[in-house]
């Protein structure tokens, strides 16, 4: 999706900052990852989510198992879920 498509929403986002852990699951070029790695959500919508990874790089098409915490810390819930497009945060938020 680019970005002027993001402007042009079926669903609203709602801001909802919080760690996730995830995997990047392999394809036919890429071995999956051992380790998970962590990240920060930082919305999410009905039919997707928005993370910000660091010092990891993924591409349009990478399959990410995350782990979502709900009610507690200690609880999380694994999604499957597609990137369907990066882009580098060049102001560092």
């Amino acid at each position: 999706m680019d970005r002027q498509a993001e402007g042009n929403r079926l669903h609203v986002r709602f801001p909802f900052r919080t760690s996730v852990s995830y995997t990047v699951m392999g394809d036919e070029l890429h071995l999956p990852s051992r380790f998970p790695a962590k990240a920060e959500k930082v919305d999410l919508s009905k039919c997707g989510l928005r993370i910000c990874l660091k010092g990891r790089t993924v591409e349009v098409g990478f399959v990410l198992a995350v782990r979502v915490p709900v009610f507690e810390p200690r609880t999380t819930v694994p999604v499957l879920v597609e990137v369907k497009w990066v882009t580098e945060n060049k102001h560092g938020a």
